[in-house]
């Protein structure tokens, strides 16, 4: 048997070279099971949110969403136009995995911090002219904050003709009682576009809540979007009991089962469910507090399983539902890292939600060697749809410890099974004496199972040679067992 697993990694390998040519393999301070094939520096530009998207007509792009530089707090050149522009949104060409290509830069202005990005190809709704590509991302800081749509067709012949084509920047006014709606205030964070329905879930806030809320848009006509609902926790609405200083961080849309998941940060530190059968009027379904011991949840995704250890189907007791929860660090302080984790929660009975199991990174001597410690996120899309966990692997970003694989195939008893952490070799911050770690912040996977990590720590390997590693684009594949091939169990494990 340990020889068919050896055999059967030989020929992956040997695949991934015929494929994508000599795959370059980057020795990093630590790794199991994880192997970088392809890294790009994306101009030194420190990022955020990683949104992988490909198909045979379309073919294979990653879209970056940019943090502020914090590095020079300043603009950055873009070799590409000659101009230095402040960070925004990055489209990458990853037909070769092992070699990103940098096609375009789309800039924001002066440090507004566009860390969401989302896209839509072949969009049906559009009328004139019919069966565009779009992109949306986020400006979340400042006075004006919005969400802008780009039409990004020519992203591949002509770059520089992808234009903006409309924003979002208010809701109506008096729309939830009197004073209640207007311009969009403490946030416009993240969301998702569907193309199935043309509706845009997004975290942002108005008048009359007290903090960020659940916002549904028609995007039907993205040069026309139109205001449908909203969604929020109660006590988030002025004058309504029970509020904890809660805000949502970002919904998980799964339309397919209308339900639209999120979790709330800080203060409560729900998670919560809403029924969006009709999405004109989302209601509450479930909502369970994790705060204390948690930091608040960041990501939400359902998992259906046919089968779980020692769980039977009598009584109908299978096919069960789970809820994968990735708490968000929060703060520099190494103990606040400590306190976040990955749950998982059996919801089956939907208004009794059970946390059955959790999982955190050792705490070893991550809190010596700078950066952040702790978990951001785990790997929600597949090609940009909901991730529905078919291999019962997850991805998740844990800043300075890397980025960690987990075992879900026994919901009860998470299990890590690789780990990935890249070596510091880029040139510090000017402020600072020393490279700060590399700190993976957000991962996504694409329709070949390979996953893309982004960095947000500064660290620049701008001007240095091809060994360098700083922050930029990880291409990462997994090399470790699999207990499920495409949701079915791998017999030969």
């Amino acid at each position: 048997m340990k020889m068919l697993h050896m055999s059967l990694k030989l020929f992956l390998t040997v695949v991934m070279i015929m494929l994508y040519g000599a795959t370059f393999i980057v020795n990093a301070d630590e790794s199991r099971n994880i192997e970088l094939i392809g890294y790009h520096d994306m101009q030194g530009r420190q990022a955020l949110q990683v949104n992988t998207k490909s198909d045979s007509v379309n073919g294979n792009w990653v879209y970056v969403g940019h943090v502020p530089n914090t590095r020079t707090r300043d603009a950055t050149l873009n070799p590409i136009t000659g101009v230095n522009e402040w960070n925004g949104t990055s489209i990458l060409d990853i037909t070769d995995p092992t070699k990103p290509e940098l096609v375009w830069h789309i800039p924001n202005e002066d440090n507004a911090n566009s860390r969401f990005v989302g896209v839509v190809y072949d969009y049906e709704f559009d009328s004139e002219p019919v069966g565009r590509d779009y992109l949306i991302r986020n400006s979340e800081v400042g006075d004006d904050l919005r969400f802008q749509i780009f039409d990004i067709t020519e992203r591949g012949s002509n770059p520089s003709a992808m234009t903006l084509v409309s924003e979002i920047s208010a809701t109506p006014e008096n729309s939830c009682g009197r004073g209640c709606g207007g311009t969009l205030i403490n946030r416009a964070h993240k969301g998702h576009w569907s193309p199935d329905t043309g509706l845009f879930y997004s975290a942002s806030g108005e008048p009359g809540f007290r903090t960020t809320i659940i916002h549904i848009w028609d995007l039907k006509d993205p040069r026309n979007p139109q205001f449908l609902s909203r969604a929020w926790l109660p006590g988030q609405k002025d004058g309504e009991e029970g509020f904890e200083e809660q805000y949502v961080h970002h919904p998980i849309v799964d339309e397919e089962n209308d339900r639209m998941y999120a979790g709330f940060r800080i203060g409560s530190g729900h998670v919560a469910s809403w029924d969006i059968s009709d999405p004109s009027d989302p209601e509450l379904v479930w909502s369970y507090d994790t705060s204390p011991p948690g930091r608040g949840p960041h990501t939400v995704s359902p998992i259906v399983y046919d089968r779980v250890p020692n769980v039977t189907a009598a009584d109908g007791e299978l096919p069960r539902t789970y809820a994968l929860v990735t708490d968000e660090y929060d703060g520099l302080e190494c103990p606040h890292g400590m306190k976040s984790r990955v749950y998982m929660f059996d919801i089956t009975h939907e208004t009794n939600p059970m946390p059955v199991s959790t999982w955190q990174v050792p705490i070893g001597d991550f809190c010596d060697i700078g950066g952040n410690f702790g978990p951001h996120q785990h790997a929600e899309t597949v090609n940009g749809q909901i991730n529905r966990f078919e291999d019962k692997l997850a991805w998740i970003a844990y800043l300075n410890a890397g980025i960690r694989i987990l075992d879900l195939s026994d919901p009860q008893n998470l299990r890590e099974v690789g780990y990935y952490i890249p070596k510091t070799n880029a040139s510090p911050r000017p402020s600072i004496t020393r490279p700060t770690p590399i700190q993976l912040t957000d991962v996504d996977l694409d329709h070949r199972g390979l996953a893309y990590a982004t960095d947000r720590s500064g660290e620049s390997c701008v001007g240095q040679d091809d060994s360098c590693k700083g922050t930029g684009l990880f291409v990462l594949s997994y090399s470790g067992e699999r207990q499920y091939i495409h949701g079915r169990i791998n017999n030969r494990h």
